[in-house]
């Protein structure tokens, strides 16, 4: 496939919980990568109605049903710049969560469209605020543009997330906590630069890029609050349909979810709680082009997961691509330049026109 992406049209406009831990060993098996789905597209339902509230566990429903926040930034201090710009830690709150960033802005004069950064499943212990995805975040600060790198919850100084959350070891060596409401830390910092938090940044061109389970978020965020962002990149994403995901695990090696699916299971629960978490259950709310790029070789997330999903978000009316580098990993080694230069030229075409 092409390595070049397409130039997007601008489009703008301006609590079911899972009880039994065997939810906990499944998610797992997702984000641990282990094996390649096969299973083909299934088309999606119209979006149900949300009746989830906010207590306990968030969903996407539960989310899509919360009032709208108008969060604003708190200035904590400066903190080290990653090429030659200003870099400052910033706070905001998000959903009773008080949430941390790294707010960077270019030399020059403003006002700068920006991106919001969101990164993927990391070591907490090994990660400082705002440090992920930095040769995307060099490359955006290089072509004029803002970077608000968002520290999900339970990373840097960012609350930790909730207790009752899903705890999974996604399989390199640390536990993960998917706490859903960092879909919704997502939102609120694409909220605070549309309502003019940060003077620097031109609110009217906002886009939206996460890599691998900040992939997954970033869809998230485009059902959530349709608009909040005028484009999404999806680096390497966790797949967006967690049933469909887990059927084909079990297409592919029959009875390898009996070990975690056991006898006290409730099927139409479980079913439920998977079409609650997984965005492409409501993507006939999105409004923003998407563009996903894969590596060929990533044995942690497939490329499969990416074509399903933008053949789904197709399927709404909304433009979509999927650009493959052929035989880049998970993090598009050896071939990473070339991921970044097709996500900023993708930015490019949408914030710049």
């Amino acid at each position: 496939m092409s390595s070049r992406s397409a130039v997007f049209r601008r489009t703008r406009r301006r609590s079911i919980r899972i009880a039994s831990v065997s939810a906990v060993a499944a998610v797992t098996l997702l984000l641990g990568a282990c094996a390649a789905p096969s299973a083909p597209i299934v088309e999606e339902t119209a979006t149900p109605t949300p009746t989830a509230t906010a207590s306990g566990p968030l969903t996407i429903p539960s989310m899509i049903a919360m009032p709208a926040e108008s969060p604003t930034f708190e200035t904590i201090g400066p903190v080290e710049a990653v090429a030659d710009e200003t870099a400052t830690q910033v706070a905001y709150m998000s959903g009773g969560k008080r949430v941390t960033a790294v707010l960077r802005t270019p030399q020059g004069d403003g006002p700068f469209p920006a991106v919001v950064v969101v990164h993927g499943s990391v070591d907490p212990e090994d990660y400082d605020t705002g440090t992920d995805l930095i040769p995307e975040q060099r490359a955006l600060i290089s072509s004029g543009y803002a970077v608000l790198a968002v520290d999900m919850r339970g990373y840097a100084d960012s609350d930790a997330a909730d207790a009752d959350s899903l705890e999974v070891d996604p399989g390199f060596g640390w536990m993960t906590v998917l706490d859903w409401g960092m879909a919704l830390d997502v939102v609120n910092g694409l909220r605070a630069l549309r309502d003019g938090a940060a003077p620097e940044v031109d609110p009217e061109n906002v886009g939206l890029v996460g890599h691998s389970l900040g992939g997954l978020l970033v869809l998230d965020a485009a059902v959530i609050a349709p608009g909040a962002s005028d484009i999404v990149v999806a680096l390497a994403a966790a797949p967006s349909d967690f049933k469909e995901a887990m059927d084909a695990i079990e297409a592919e090696n029959p009875g390898a979810m009996d070990e975690f699916l056991g006898e006290d299971t409730d099927p139409a629960q479980l079913a439920q709680y998977w079409a609650d978490i997984s965005p492409r259950t409501f993507f006939d709310r999105v409004t923003e082009p998407l563009l996903m790029i894969h590596g060929t070789d990533d044995d942690s997330t497939f490329p499969e997961w990416s074509q399903q999903t933008v053949d789904a978000w197709q399927a709404t009316g909304n433009p979509a691509e999927i650009v493959l580098i052929d035989g880049g990993d998970h993090h598009f080694k050896p071939r990473r330049d070339e991921e970044v230069g097709i996500t900023i030229a993708a930015l490019d075409a949408v914030l710049r026109d």
